[in-house]
């Protein structure tokens, strides 16, 4: 590292540049944060910089490695000392790798964090100096306290050398919306031509987009401005940042977004002068990422769709399919916030139809139309209590995909099979969870969408659950009654077969379970709630745990099926360790499942309940398998 550090100050000496070099191309580099470098310099940056490419220093450096006013090869930081990464380094390496031998490329830099166009206007920037944020105060100090005068002063010795042949900008998140920016930039820009005699036809403005809607720019909004300032300066130039990747505060680009953009200002330059630029393959553009997510909570959802005419956003945190905003290449874009942080199914519907996102592997497991995940973390700044869903630094268990012979279907089963962590090795046995999905979910929707894994993982950590396999099963039986008609009870019936005369003979065969009723718990959302019900009423020698969220079984089932618990409630009272029910408040099931606890009451059945927020959702139900699972085997 020092020998580093040493040959790094060795490449910063003076370079000698001749007098009104012609073909010495100088620009003139200005804007705030983003063109200041907000993103850390990484060894590939420092390496390979001609000494045809050169920076004019701005500011005197602390260590004296540079001077104000003075020439030294063009090694980051560009800008001021512990500044970062700018477009202009990668600006100014590409023009290299396109003009003959005999020319050389040249950058003076000014650049505040979080500036406003006010800040380089002369006649506006002492009051607003007055009220400059405490931390921009020595940035602005850096400069004099008037950055523009510093650029002129700078571009005036640059003159002395070579040709100023464009001025690039990248300003505008502090002025976001602002219907006077364009305006403003044309007055900066036509200042900058009279303080140093240029004239606009040969010195193009370069104007950087802002992290734009397809990466959740905070600011994107900014770039229809940014895209119009070719209307009021006849020789600006947008230079598109889509796809160009963020920072995670999704307002400043990474590294790689930096040597993109300035990628980019060069292809835009090389235009003008009429030459061909083609990128290679470490140039193009980064594919569309779908989901996004930012630290805040904000997710941005892309799909790239040239030829449809109407793309919605449908999801679970939505109260209706929101609109998305067609962008350049037909990139469909939008980004919302969800109100809470949890795993959400979402899908796009493209002029009617719906489609998951291509772009996205993370897919909700189910019989019919697959939807797609997101996972909306809790927010960064300040550090949120993890979820329970949320992977941790914790020991965890093996997700086992099992095939079994089903004698009541006539069909090979599929089976998921979850064991804590220590399995292999403890050489004990474990209770039995038997959990199971819903209607036209499959066996690994528990795991997938419900995160079984995660939860009981990091529960068993905590000391708040016991550690225990479980057994997730695919409940459709062959067809799927309503679950308020009587009907429902022979598929309920045909489950409870197959669970006690198949599954639970495979599981004890090939797990090393505990074998008896206090050692046996079952629970299920939805359809899955009815048959646990329907399961463990009708088997009370072999489950002392049941749950059901978001289920029930109606009163003409219960007296029909089980009049012996009406007749004798200590069955149920004595027999089961738990009887457990969850619904949401605004669920289409909950006033069934009231229905099915008011029955229970006025039989004097115990049980308890939990009645929460929100629908009929995997949500909901992660809510209650986490409640249920500190309870079983306790």
């Amino acid at each position: 590292m020092k020998r580093l550090l040493t040959l790094l100050l060795a490449s910063l000496l003076l370079v000698p540049a001749p007098a009104q070099d012609k073909n010495f191309h100088i620009f003139l580099c200005f804007g705030q944060s983003n063109m200041e470098g907000n993103a850390r310099i990484e060894p590939q940056d420092s390496v390979g910089v001609s000494d045809r490419f050169l920076n004019l220093s701005a500011v005197d450096f602390s260590d004296k490695s540079r001077k104000s006013g003075k020439w030294y090869k063009a090694l980051p930081p560009l800008c001021r000392e512990n500044t970062g990464l700018t477009p202009a380094d990668y600006f100014g390496r590409t023009l290299l790798e396109y003009l003959p031998e005999d020319h050389r490329v040249g950058i003076v830099h000014v650049a505040v964090g979080g500036i406003s166009i006010d800040g380089f206007l002369p006649d506006r920037i002492d009051a607003y100096a007055k009220t400059a944020p405490e931390w921009m105060k020595p940035m602005l100090a850096a400069y004099g306290g008037r950055p523009y005068d510093r650029l002129v002063a700078m571009g005036k010795i640059a003159k002395k050398k070579g040709v100023i042949s464009g001025i690039l900008m990248h300003q505008g998140e502090t002025n976001t919306g602002d219907p006077a920016w364009p305006q403003n930039v044309r007055t900066v820009y036509e200042n900058l031509l009279r303080d140093l005699d240029l004239r606009a036809e040969d010195v193009p403005l370069l104007a950087g987009e802002v992290v734009a809607a397809d990466r959740g720019g905070v600011c994107a909004s900014h770039n229809a401005l940014i895209d119009t300032l070719d209307r009021v300066i006849p020789t600006a130039h947008a230079v598109y940042a889509d796809g160009c990747t963020q920072n995670f505060d999704f307002l400043h680009f990474n590294a790689a977004g930096y040597r993109e953009l300035g990628r980019r200002y060069a292809a835009e330059m090389l235009r003008i002068w009429g030459i061909p630029y083609t990128p290679v393959q470490d140039y193009r553009p980064a594919t569309p990422e779908s989901p996004l997510v930012s630290g805040a909570g904000a997710v941005t959802f892309n799909l790239r769709a040239p030829e449809a005419e109407e793309v919605l956003l449908s999801a679970q945190f939505l109260k209706e399919p929101v609109p998305m905003v067609k962008g350049r290449g037909g990139l469909w874009t939008l980004t919302v916030t969800p109100e809470k942080r949890d795993i959400y199914p979402y899908n796009f519907i493209v002029d009617g139809v719906s489609v998951s996102d291509p772009l996205n592997r993370e897919i909700f497991p189910n019989e019919t139309f697959k939807a797609s995940l997101v996972e909306i973390p809790g927010p960064r700044w300040p550090k949120a209590e993890p979820a329970l869903y949320e992977v941790r630094d914790v020991p965890h268990g093996k997700m086992t995909h099992c095939t079994y012979r089903s004698s009541v279907l006539g069909a090979w089963r599929p089976l998921v099979v979850y064991t804590p962590a220590g399995y292999e090795t403890s050489g004990r046995s474990y209770p039995v969870f038997y959990l199971v999905s819903g209607t036209t979910d499959t066996e690994e929707t528990w795991f997938k969408v419900g995160r079984l894994n995660t939860i009981l993982d990091n529960l068993i950590a905590d000391g708040k659950a016991e550690p225990m396999i479980v057994v997730m099963p695919y409940g459709n039986m062959g067809s799927t009654p309503m679950p308020a008609s009587m009907a429902a009870t022979r598929m309920y019936a045909r489950f409870a077969e197959e669970l006690t005369g198949c599954i639970m003979p495979y599981v004890e065969g090939n797990f090393r379970t505990v074998n008896d009723r206090d050692h046996r718990a079952i629970a299920g959302f939805s359809r899955g709630g009815g048959q646990s019900l329907f399961t463990a009423l009708s088997h009370p020698d072999l489950f002392a745990w049941l749950a059901s969220y978001s289920a029930y079984l109606t009163p003409e089932m219960m007296d029909t099926c089980f009049p012996q618990y009406a007749a004798d409630p200590s069955l149920l009272n004595d027999g089961f360790r738990l009887l457990w029910y969850g619904v949401g408040s605004d669920d289409f099931l909950y006033p069934q499942v009231v229905e099915n606890r008011n029955y229970l009451d006025a039989k004097g059945i115990h049980h308890e309940d939990l009645t929460t927020g929100g629908g009929h959702t995997w949500m909901n139900a992660r809510t209650y398998l986490a409640e249920t699972l500190q309870k079983f085997f306790q």
